[in-house]
């Protein structure tokens, strides 16, 4: 059934494909037509204002012209419409493609978030949740750069409110079921291309305090007054033609007053017009999306709070940086002030909307964030339906309950499912095995699955019930030459934060990977030994994976808290065979040996 269910999927994008091409075949041909039909016009238009010209200007000729230029302005608007068009449906296109590539397991492409590691350096680097081959990579499906930021911050900081995961679940859900409204968001983010720093230049923009000075009001209304008055009496001269100079200084005296507050201004927008173009129409998109769900119906109803559309708002904001960006042309922007004091007028004009937007913005840029996050997760719950859930979310003491627990980024094909359920406080599960037989991947594939059911996304599993929870860990420790740390101080140091934070917070998920490597193996074992019991002290929940089978004897030292699992490595046909499970009890069997042999790094004796 889910193998049907996944080429459900498969053909789903398969057909959209088709239907896109197929609307594009139509459009190219019609687009044959424009540079022709251009041509044509233009050529006519100017054969009939020669013969205008030379006629002396009859009026058959005009009427001609008048006609060859109204043909040729169509023929303009007609081939920038299907241009645009043709835009839009190569981005619709290219989202389909890569939503196929991805069922194929090829998502390399995508954003990896290699930069965003530091928001969570532990977790992060634990379950590889940032980078080459991440979990934020096979996610990510943003097209803005504070929904991308937002994305990363859930994931390396989970929600732990079961109300509000419970609510992110029913908007997952939702939006998983509305396709056509998910490949526009994505399409119209893709056309404006990839954004650098706008949005925080623009939240800088947003703190900058309003210039409430009387006189640059008063300057840029007059001034026209002025200068069309010295105009005027030049021409019929009441006044000296050398007065022309005057507002040649004057508009440099009076522009040069507030010439590092407008260059401030300019730097802090210049360049954003493209992005708030994007933002208006996805806030577009929102604002005629027919949504159920409480969380997509509150955040709607935040992109709609003003009185006029929010995206009509954005969308005066980004005509003006157009406009502003007239002063990058030296001789355009000369002439503007010198005949309107330009720059007073457009900061002018910056400061009423922000008075009058200020807050309201920035309720909009959260919820157009937030959706964009959203929007990645629902594309992960559609295309993993076939062998996803969304997991009950329970309250009270720390409960985790998983059948065919899987890792999202194993290929269905290669991937082996376990269970596992416990329940209560203090817990400890100490899983052995032998090396590569899966004791590292299933600590991942829990806590992976954690954070994705704490996120409101479906899990990989069959079924799965958990207490949202910190999830504390130790499984890649770094040395720092910088900072003159051997590892197994780094390691030591990991330990004494993991235990300190779960003394604050008891419901704290611990997973830890054969720690204490550093040193010897008596060593190893009572320090290991030691701190297990004093988690277990600390009332904490913890799944440590061990090759230290003495590690084992806590089961008979605290039964009912402490309990083994292991997995275990057969010899068949003197190779080594696994089957990834999860077993019960303490591991007997050992490869390490048989592989050195194998390799020829031990003697045959």
């Amino acid at each position: 059934m889910q193998h049907l269910q996944a080429m459900e999927t498969k053909q789903f994008y398969k057909q959209r494909i088709k239907e896109i091409n197929s609307h594009l075949n139509k459009l190219n041909k019609y687009l044959r037509f424009t540079p022709p039909a251009r041509l044509l016009s233009f050529v006519g238009l100017v054969a009939m204002g020669l013969w205008l010209v030379k006629s002396r200007f009859d009026d058959t000729y005009l009427l001609l012209s008048l006609l060859f230029l109204v043909l040729f302005i169509l023929a303009v608007v007609w081939d920038l419409k299907l241009a645009r068009k043709q835009k839009m449906l190569k981005a619709r296109l290219k989202v389909n493609e890569d939503e196929l590539k991805y069922l194929n397991h090829e998502y390399k492409k995508f954003d990896g978030g290699g930069d965003l590691s530091e928001l969570n350096p532990e977790l992060s680097g634990d379950f590889d949740l940032f980078g080459k081959g991440s979990l934020f990579q096979y996610l990510n499906r943003t097209i803005t750069r504070p929904g991308r930021n937002l994305l990363a911050s859930q994931l390396s900081q989970p929600e732990k409110s079961a109300e509000i995961i419970e609510a992110r679940q029913e908007a997952i859900r939702e939006l998983s079921e509305k396709n056509t409204f998910r490949e526009d968001f994505r399409a119209y983010g893709a056309l404006a291309g990839i954004e650098t720093n706008e949005a925080e230049r623009l939240e800088e923009w947003l703190d900058t305090p309003v210039d409430h000075s009387l006189w640059i009001k008063w300057a840029g209304w007059l001034w026209p007054g002025f200068l069309t008055a010295l105009i005027i009496g030049t021409i019929f001269d009441y006044l000296n033609s050398s007065l022309l100079i005057v507002p040649i200084f004057g508009a440099f005296f009076l522009t040069g007053r507030k010439s590092k507050a407008t260059q401030q201004a300019h730097d802090q927008l210049g360049k954003s017009a493209k992005t708030l173009r994007k933002y208006s129409q996805l806030l577009a998109l929102i604002e005629k999306f027919k949504v159920t769900s409480s969380f997509l119906v509150s955040l709607q109803k935040t992109v709609n709070s003003s009185e006029k559309r929010s995206s009509e708002i954005l969308k005066k904001l980004f005509l003006l940086l157009e406009k502003f960006d007239y002063r990058l042309n030296m001789i355009m922007g000369f002439v503007l002030n010198v005949l309107f004091l330009f720059d007073f007028h457009m900061i002018m004009a910056l400061d009423r909307w922000k008075s009058q937007h200020k807050d309201n913005a920035r309720k909009w840029s959260s919820s157009l964030s937030e959706m964009d996050a959203l929007i990645s997760m629902a594309t992960f719950a559609f295309n993993n339906s076939s062998h996803t859930i969304f997991p009950e979310i329970r309250n009270g003491e720390f409960t985790f309950e998983g059948k065919d627990l899987r890792h999202p980024l194993i290929p269905l094909s290669e991937v082996v499912g376990n269970d596992l359920s416990f329940s209560g406080q203090p817990n400890i599960l100490v899983i052995t095995g032998a090396n590569m037989a899966g004791k590292s991947t299933f600590l991942r594939t829990l806590a992976v699955n954690m954070i994705l059911g704490m996120n409101g996304a479906p899990v990989c599993a069959r079924q799965m019930s958990f207490t949202p929870s910190d999830v504390r860990s130790s499984i890649n420790i770094r040395d720092s030459l910088a900072k003159h740390e051997s590892y197994f101080y780094a390691e030591l140091q990991r330990l004494k934060s993991i235990a300190e934070y779960v003394k604050k917070n008891p419901k704290t998920l611990v997973i830890m990977d054969e720690i204490l490597r550093g040193t010897n193996s008596l060593d190893k074992h009572n320090g290991s030994y030691g701190l297990l019991k004093k988690l277990i002290s600390l009332n904490a929940v913890v799944l440590i994976a061990t090759h230290d089978l003495g590690i084992g004897e806590l089961e008979n030292e605290y039964p009912g808290i402490a309990t083994n699992y292991c997995f275990e490595v057969e010899l068949v046909q003197d190779k080594l065979a696994f089957d990834y499970k999860l077993k019960p009890g303490i591991s007997q069997k050992q490869n390490a040996s048989f592989l050195m042999k194998k390799m020829g790094l031990t003697s045959s004796d």
